[in-house]
């Protein structure tokens, strides 16, 4: 008889600490603090920081200690896999992988799947998804890095996919309306939410797994899929939101840590 795991596997990502005020930063903490208490493995799906650093700022002396509280989960014992995101790209091609912890960039030809509690769980950030997303700007600030030694701000990040906005907008008539909306939501905006769930169903059919799981968009998301025992989740964010996902033997379930509730649940039978 196979043994009982009591400890769930907790997924989080898009912390964006950066943005943080003191008090999320303390009810991170205590979430820190309850997860090296009760977890059987973490895996963070992306974007713990805003890089380039903003106006060239080094994030270690700003965010050591958030950095520390993290990194403490592996030194506690717990293992601790890291999937780089958009927003700290500028990690990709350092692959580290030590005891209890990984840090990676999964893509098509490296996808990052594990076995959790009998379940095959396929990870990745999301950010492929994003019709917003422009992978050759991130390489253009990798290479001016290279060549400068110098990080670019987030003002010129920003600025070149401004650019690249500016000849995707769509007609004039509701161009002022879009901008509106978009300027108004966190994360991806809500009509694009869709291309995740779509993604995900692709993804559970072509590589036979049970979960399918993504970070980016910061909309908290699980659903059952195609009428069985296959699933869609988005982990959401640590911006807008507070909010994790635990998996047990029995189900998986998508909360809110600093109000407490359970957005959704789903029993595996």
């Amino acid at each position: 008889m196979r043994k009982r795991n009591s400890k769930p596997f907790i997924f989080f990502s898009d912390l964006h600490i950066d943005r943080w005020d003191r008090s999320k930063k303390e009810r991170f903490f205590e979430f820190i603090e309850w997860v090296e208490e009760t977890a059987a493995g973490v895996f963070i799906l992306g974007d713990i920081f805003d890089f380039p650093a903003l106006k060239g700022d080094s994030i270690w002396p700003r965010h050591k200690d958030t950095v520390n509280r993290i990194l403490g989960l592996s030194r506690a014992g717990i293992p601790v896999n890291y999937l780089i995101g958009n927003h700290d790209i500028s990690l990709r091609g350092i692959e580290i992988q030590e005891v209890n912890f990984r840090l990676t960039y999964p893509d098509n030809k490296h996808p990052f799947e594990v076995e959790l509690l009998g379940k095959k769980v396929y990870m990745e950030h999301g950010h492929y998804y994003d019709p917003l997303f422009q992978e050759h700007i991130y390489d253009a600030v990798d290479f001016l890095r290279a060549v400068t030694g110098k990080a670019i701000d987030q003002s010129a990040t920003d600025f070149l996919r401004d650019v690249v906005r500016i000849f995707q907008r769509r007609p004039k008539h509701d161009a002022n309306q879009s901008a509106i909306k978009e300027k108004s939501e966190v994360g991806v905006p809500e009509r694009f939410l869709k291309l995740w769930e779509e993604a995900a169903e692709q993804l559970l059919k072509k590589r036979r797994c049970d979960i399918a799981m993504f970070g980016h968009t910061h909309g908290p998301a699980l659903s059952r899929m195609m009428g069985g025992p296959q699933f869609y989740v988005n982990t959401g964010d640590w911006a807008a939101h507070s909010t994790y996902v635990e998996m047990t033997e029995s189900a998986i379930a998508l909360k809110d840590w600093i109000d407490g509730s359970i957005i959704k649940e789903e029993k595996f039978n």
